[in-house]
């Protein structure tokens, strides 16, 4: 049977096919005669490109249940909009059709991989290979999230992504044992000894250029028990996504050398399993930074600030000037936000607008946190420079931010994104599905662009 998409731009048109309900459901399939019709509505007064991928995701699911194999897409019927380019948006609908195709059946004993071709006029051909490149990076870092934690440890993660840029341009080292205190990663040390998956950081390279040393920094937990300050909920089974910005930075850094921009890149990422044990550190302890500085451990369930501060200061260290670190840190990021953005702190703040901008560009949606000076205050210890963990049961992101702008000196920028709450969509619709979001990907990515380029699109 032939299967072809159709798009829909105005009400006339919906009319004069007589579909019930297409501005309720975007996506319709239709039997006429020998043929399935998806009619896929698109106001001409359509304005988030956001919508755009939701579309081609929801496609993507509903020819899924209707087990085609091939689906012919006519672009041609697609028209400028009035407030996005008729480019932008097939680019767009390439980016969320792949994405939706996204399917995590590693550990499934029956399942299989349902895949659909799509069939175009191939002058959208170059479209559809970037588009490619963004949804492949942005499935690297879910297929990470989704693993099991006895299949994710420290060491095997430190493997897989060793093999992920084998035959790239992209530099790997991985640091272990001594030479983890080698490079002044103490706490990172510290928190890792109590696992048998001993810790270890990855160091990776990417030299193309640029005017400036940039770094990523991303957590990599590979799973949370809290450590001694056990976890006291029921439910943990999703602390194996603790490594989530470690698996952004890591897809960041496909799609940055998969694209060549134009920069000299190093991604610094701690890889710990934060577990109770006989030789776990312990509430009480106090720990000497690289520059010093010391931290008093106020609860071990606060370790990602503890293996991040570690990270900034050795990019610092190997001259990085534009810094920006990427957590799964806080649940409070939650309470401020709710689950559909993270929040974005920095010691140079851009406007809202700005951030607002980003967010409708990537689909990885922020919102501007504040640095509060005078939460300091709640992080002083009686027998350290300060503790892990404010004395206040308020403000905990905010918090967790100032701890770790403590560890930033005043030539670098710094930008810090609390993602606990997005690692996990905010609803399994439109191109997310089960599992990890692969959120922050395409973020860093577009944050990297802009830096190399001025702070322009």
């Amino acid at each position: 049977m032939k299967t072809s998409v159709h798009f829909i731009h105005s009400d006339k048109e919906v009319r004069n096919i007589f579909i019930n309900g297409l501005k309720d459901d975007p996506v319709q399939p239709i039997h006429q005669d020998d043929q399935l019709i998806f009619y896929v509505f698109v106001p001409l007064s359509t304005s988030e490109i956001e919508y755009i991928k939701y579309i081609a995701g929801e496609l993507r699911k509903k020819a899924e249940k209707f087990s085609i194999t091939s689906l012919k897409v006519l672009f041609d019927g697609f028209y400028e909009l009035k407030y996005l380019k008729r480019k932008q948006c097939i680019y767009a609908f390439f980016e969320g059709w792949y994405l939706a195709s996204y399917r995590f059946l590693k550990y499934k004993s029956t399942a299989q991989e349902r895949k659909i071709r799509i069939t175009y006029d191939p002058i959208y051909n170059a479209l559809e290979a970037e588009a490619l490149l963004v949804a492949n990076a942005v499935c690297v870092a879910r297929d990470l999230c989704n693993e099991p934690a006895n299949k994710l440890t420290p060491i095997s993660y430190a493997r897989k992504i060793d093999a992920l840029f084998k035959d790239t341009k992209v530099k790997v080292t991985i640091l272990d044992k001594q030479a983890l205190l080698d490079h002044g990663f103490h706490a990172t040390y510290e928190v890792g000894k109590g696992s048998n998956h001993s810790p270890k950081v990855a160091l990776l390279n990417y030299e193309n250029g640029g005017k400036k040393k940039m770094a990523l920094v991303g957590k990599g937990v590979t799973f949370d028990t809290g450590g001694m300050n056990l976890k006291q909920v029921s439910d943990i089974v999703d602390m194996k996504m603790d490594m989530g910005g470690s698996a952004s930075v890591i897809g960041a850094m496909k799609l940055v050398e998969s694209l060549q921009v134009p920069v000299n890149l190093q991604a610094i990422i701690p890889l710990v399993e934060n577990i109770p044990s006989f030789n776990s550190y312990l509430p009480s302890d106090v720990i000497r930074y690289a520059n010093g500085k010391t931290v008093e451990v106020g609860n071990t369930d606060a370790e990602g600030r503890l293996i991040l501060a570690d990270a900034l200061l050795y990019a610092q260290k190997v001259g990085a000037t534009w810094i920006t670190d990427i957590a799964t840190l806080t649940g409070t990021i939650g309470q401020a936000l709710g689950l559909n953005r993270a929040g974005i702190y920095s010691n140079q703040l851009e406007s809202i607008s700005y951030y607002e901008e980003i967010s409708a560009q990537t689909g990885d949606f922020i919102w501007p946190m504040p640095l509060v000076e005078e939460y300091n205050d709640l992080l002083e210890s009686e027998c350290a420079d300060i503790k892990n963990i404010s004395s206040s049961p308020f403000g905990g992101s905010i918090t967790a931010a100032m701890f770790l702008h403590s560890f930033i000196t005043d030539n670098s920028k710094w930008i810090h994104i609390d993602m606990a709450n997005v690692v996990k969509p905010f609803k399994v619709k439109g191109y997310y599905v089960d599992g990890a979001s692969g959120f922050g990907v395409r973020l860093l990515t577009e944050l990297i662009r802009r830096e190399v380029n001025g702070n322009r699109c």
